[in-house]
């Protein structure tokens, strides 16, 4: 927003520099990014009087003007203007004075052979606008010699305020003066806004409807007759360029200048376009068609409102009128739109149509509902004063359901305390008037009722209030102290300790963790493979997507992280290890939120570990993935881990190296081998490895706290045992039933050899198990094991109809 300080000064009256009101807003929090300093290469431009006009000895097309430029003193200048005349008062820029966009400094030069001390200036010389037709004309009467920046009172000095998105009352020069003679303790002066009316009034001549009263609480208007279109008086000009707008003709410019006076958004209709003189407002057709003053056509929705009169659509609510109904050279009625729209009504239609204005801007942070008629009725003073027209008695006000101010009570104590300040009533009152607020007394002595005006839209709770008046007092004014409070972190809640504790032992294992997109490409199910009734089809879809590759809600991580091994490997990064930790999101009939579950997925390729000259490459296998569950299960102290083989895998997996995890007994997820066809679909060309599992199972199933155990203080027995199995038996049933007894001492069972091969039938293979004893009381002797360990041998081959290996 910026904010040209003489405008200001329209308001409210201070004696502050630039800078020291820019410090008052921030720190009442207006942030002042900046002061602009606007003409600044014009300190040596005056007003002076041509007294005589002399041809040029060597030139016909120049002239010798002799000038008084005050004080008694003159100069002779050099002169091609063709409006150049003598008693004429215009800008000089003397020697020393910077004009133009490249900042050149004006100096004393020879033209033809003749010295001059300066140059007699054209508006656009000054920066003033873009005619260049002749010399700039200044009122006879006015001071010789006098600054031109004081004499025109030009806009030197512009505030850039940044306005949080709340605060859209303060989107206007009065919004801002209003914080100001609040932060001053100033009076605030209103523009004058009733125009003189003449007969007849509008009513006969205008109809206005509006057939969707929650978009459109408010539409008033007003009509001018007779107007005469041409360009605004200079000092508009002026504070519209200091103000970022472009001049474009008196009428425009009226409603440019309330917009950024009021905050008020306005349109100007030339009212001999507006078919039947009747404006409709009401929702657009799907897929109605619109063109706008820039020129574009405009495909709408049903969302969009439209503003139209008998036959067509003459604008775009909010955001732009149409090329339809512009305001012309030969414009000579004008109806003058002031309206309030639906703040969400207006973002909608700028979003999806990419089209953001001044008003839009406006109109989505709301702004003064109960200020439209005076807004319009300022516009048509104006229009009457600079355009010559005359304005309608009356004005057509269709507002169904007036403004009913919030009463919301307010604890003076409370207000108090929670500020840290010595406040009274009458402390906290105060600040609250002096920014429109009304207040009244409340049940008690302690509470007060504040209504604040339609303009404060941000205010809906007492905290709201209390604020205000912090700004109000100052945040620098707040005494320096440090509180009273006892120092103190809550223990995180057990899912997020869980999640850290996976993340740890993922890396600890050298996977890099990978934070992907919650969004997913809509073909992400089909590169799976997913069947029509798997759940992860139940898919979420987003209404304002940021692209069409990213519309959806992921239902799994394995498809980012897959997407993100296969851009590594593109990159020549050879081997990939990714992880992440994330909810996934399941679409659920009827219910108005989805299911957010946790998951864990991890992606292997490439070698497990940098090539070395003892190892060799180590290509990732099953046991490798598989290695990581194992690991993650060790670190989390997750009871009963299972490995399943069976003959439905996943899509994605390859059926020949695949396992499903449990935990005790409950499914977990799976891991294995990506099969070709989404490896092709992913774009991967190489073997890659995922797993996936379900974490919101881990986090319940997980140890919260573990017990210390100290280090063994005997040495342990080992014993081993190898079997002779069918093929068929799997290795982990046998270590399960090994575990299954109730040996104290039997504190480890692994395996440490596999063997197929002669003497071997070819459906047998013998496991080596290596079985460990311990006490924490003494040290063990082999006659002391024996026993437990000769009865679970025996349960051994009894149970899998094995035989010992010789």
């Amino acid at each position: 927003m910026l904010v040209p300080l003489n405008w200001l000064r329209d308001f409210v009256d201070f004696d502050l520099s630039a800078q020291d009101l820019a410090d008052l807003l921030t720190n009442s929090g207006l942030e002042v990014d900046g002061v602009i300093d606007r003409f600044s290469g014009l300190k040596k431009v005056i007003s002076a009087k041509v007294l005589a006009i002399e041809p040029h000895p060597n030139a016909d097309r120049l002239r010798l003007a002799e000038v008084d430029c005050g004080q008694g003193r003159r100069e002779t200048l050099v002169c091609g203007a063709p409006n150049l005349e003598v008693g004429m008062l215009t800008p000089l820029a003397q020697v020393g004075a910077v004009l133009g966009e490249d900042g050149q400094e004006l100096t004393k030069v020879k033209i033809r052979g003749v010295e001059s001390c300066g140059m007699l200036c054209s508006e656009r010389d000054l920066g003033l606008s873009e005619d260049h037709s002749g010399l700039m004309v200044l009122d006879p009467e006015a001071e010789v010699g006098r600054e031109l920046v004081d004499l025109l009172n030009l806009e030197t000095q512009v505030l850039e305020i940044s306005i949080t998105p709340n605060r859209g009352d303060a989107l206007s020069v009065l919004g801002v003066a209003r914080d100001v003679a609040a932060l001053l303790n100033q009076p605030l002066r209103l523009p004058q806004c009733d125009p003189a009316e003449h007969q007849p009034g509008i009513e006969g001549q205008a109809v206005i409807e509006v057939h969707d009263a929650k978009a459109c609480p408010r539409y008033t208007g007003r009509l001018i007759k007779g107007v005469k279109i041409g360009p605004s008086p200079l000092w508009m000009r002026d504070r519209l360029m200091a103000c970022g707008i472009r001049p474009i003709s008196n009428v425009v410019d009226v409603t440019n200048y309330v917009l950024v006076e009021l905050g008020q958004p306005l349109h100007a209709f030339d009212f001999g376009q507006v078919a039947g003189h009747k404006i409709v407002v009401k929702m657009a057709a799907e897929g109605e068609k619109f063109i706008t003053l820039d020129g574009q056509e405009r495909t709408l929705t049903g969302s969009d409102l439209l503003i139209c009169d008998d036959d067509r659509a003459v604008g775009l609510a909010g955001v732009m009128g149409g090329l339809n109904s512009e305001v012309t050279d030969d414009t000579t009625d004008v109806l003058i739109e002031s309206a309030f729209f639906d703040p969400l009504t207006i973002r909608r239609t700028s979003k999806h149509l990419g089209l953001s204005t001044e008003a839009s801007y406006r109109f989505e942070r709301g702004i003064d509902l109960a200020g439209c008629a005076r807004a319009g009725n300022r516009a048509a003073r104006l229009m009457d004063e600079l355009a010559g027209g005359q304005v309608a008695a009356g004005i057509i006000d269709a507002y169904p359901v007036a403004y009913q101010a919030p009463r919301i009570p307010l604890s003076v104590s409370r207000t108090a305390a929670f500020l840290g300040l010595p406040l009274g009533k009458d402390e906290v009152v105060a600040p609250l008037k002096s920014l429109g607020i009304a207040v009244s007394d409340g049940p008690d002595e302690d509470t007060i009722i504040a209504e604040p005006p339609a303009a404060r839209t941000d205010l809906e709770r007492p905290v709201d209030l209390t604020e205000e008046v912090a700004r109000v007092v100052g945040y620098n004014n707040f005494p320096h102290r440090l509180p009273k409070a006892e120092i103190g972190a809550a223990p995180r809640p057990w899912p997020q300790r869980a999640r850290a504790l996976a993340r740890d032992a993922m890396t600890a294992q050298g996977l890099d963790e990978a934070i992907c997109y919650s969004f997913a490409h809509p073909k992400a199910a089909d590169q799976l493979g997913l069947a029509p009734d798997d759940p992860r089809r139940s898919i979420v879809k987003l209404m304002n997507p940021l692209s069409e590759e990213l519309s959806e809600l992921r239902t799994s991580l394995l498809p980012g992280l897959l997407s993100a091994a296969a851009r590594n490997l593109a990159h020549r990064v050879p081997d990939v290890g990714l992880f992440e930790v994330g909810r996934v999101f399941m679409d659920r009939p009827g219910e108005e939120l989805p299911q957010e579950p946790f998951r864990l997925a991890a992606v292997l390729a490439g070698l497990m570990a940098p090539a070395s000259w003892w190892d060799g490459e180590v290509v990732v296998s099953l046991s490798h993935i598989k290695g990581v569950a194992e690991y993650l299960a060790a670190a989390l102290d997750l009871p009963g881990l299972g490995f399943e083989l069976a003959d439905d895998p996943p899509p994605y997996l390859d059926p020949a190296e695949w396992c499903r995890l449990t935990l005790e007994g409950r499914p977990l997820g799976e891991l294995g081998l990506l099969n070709k066809r989404a490896a092709k679909a992913f774009d991967l060309d190489r073997p890659t490895y995922v797993l996936d599992l379900d974490f919101d199972l881990i986090t319940e199933m997980a140890v919260r706290l573990k017990e210390f155990r100290h280090l063994p203080r005997y040495p342990e027995v080992v014993r081993d045992v190898a079997l002779v199995l069918d093929e068929a038996v799997r290795a982990g049933e046998v270590m399960d039933a090994a575990r299954s007894g109730d040996d104290p001492w039997l504190v480890s069972v692994e395996v440490f050899d596999v063997y197929r091969g002669k003497p071997l039938a070819k459906d047998q293979k013998s496991l080596g198990l290596r079985l460990t004893y311990q006490s924490d009381e003494r040290t063990l002797t082999y006659e002391e094991v024996t026993p437990g360990y000769q009865a679970l041998v025996e349960r051994l081959l009894d149970k899998f109809q094995a035989t010992l290996r010789a």
